[in-house]
């Protein structure tokens, strides 16, 4: 009995552990938005079952409450872009939601018009977008910055980085999102990623040193399954 009831004090007080480390999000129905093309157009491709026309348009209506509107901001990725097949002659989140409303609308060719969007250039933005290319060059800076400032005391105190397992990288990542937490609790926004920049450039060290696995996802889309067959790559990890 005396077993038992130890056991059964370890069980409660690993449930409590638990649940003292928990992490809590609320969802709240009907508030998804999009933030680039690029999500609308992946999610054609590997969910199109999800994407009703009500599912759409309120998307895109909250991407407009969030500030979000449909502007040239890149060069072309394409010398000759396919802009002929637009909406209704404009370049806005509006259009695209009459679009969605009108008779014409179906998935492949809203997949087309906003491929074709993407290519000219087009994509969403709420003025503080960067683009990835710059982002990475950023991280570098901030490598470099770890690099120069950590580098002799790396050296003094006798633990190299390339002795450090994965568990110990993945501890430095995790007292700064605990900053970049503390930040947001603060209403402070770029002080959050400023720390999301030290966690990158953390994470990008560790691989550095223990490697990056590729991911490898199939393409091929089986709309009878739900998507890849996921025998020989990851999409689903």
């Amino acid at each position: 009995a005396d077993v038992k009831t130890e056991h059964r004090k370890h069980h409660v007080k690993q449930i409590v552990n638990q649940m003292e480390n928990a992490n809590y999000m609320q969802f709240i129905s009907n508030s998804h938005f999009w933030t680039d093309l690029y999500q609308i157009i992946n999610a054609i491709q590997y969910y199109p079952e999800e994407l009703t026309p009500d599912f759409l348009k309120i998307g895109l209506t909250n991407s407009k409450k969030n500030g979000y509107e449909l502007k040239l901001i890149n060069k072309p990725s394409i010398k000759y872009p396919n802009i002929g097949w637009t909406f209704y002659g404009e370049t806005n989140i509006d259009e695209i939601i009459k679009f969605i409303d009108s008779s014409e609308f179906d998935l492949f060719k809203l997949n087309n018009m906003l491929t074709n969007y993407r290519d000219a250039g087009y994509n969403l933005t709420n003025g503080l977008k960067m683009e990835r290319k710059e982002i990475y060059n950023r991280i570098d800076g901030e490598r470099d910055y770890q690099d120069s400032t950590w580098s002799v005391r790396r050296r003094l105190d006798g633990t190299p980085d390339e002795e450090k397992p994965v568990a110990e990288w993945v501890n430095y990542i995790e007292y700064h999102v605990s900053k970049a937490k503390e930040r947001i609790y603060h209403l402070d926004t770029e002080g959050a990623t400023h720390e999301l920049r030290k966690v990158a450039a953390l994470a990008v060290r560790a691989m550095e040193i223990h490697g990056c696995p590729e991911r490898v996802v199939k393409l091929d889309y089986d709309p009878n399954i739900g998507g890849c067959d996921c025998t020989d790559c990851d999409c689903k990890k």
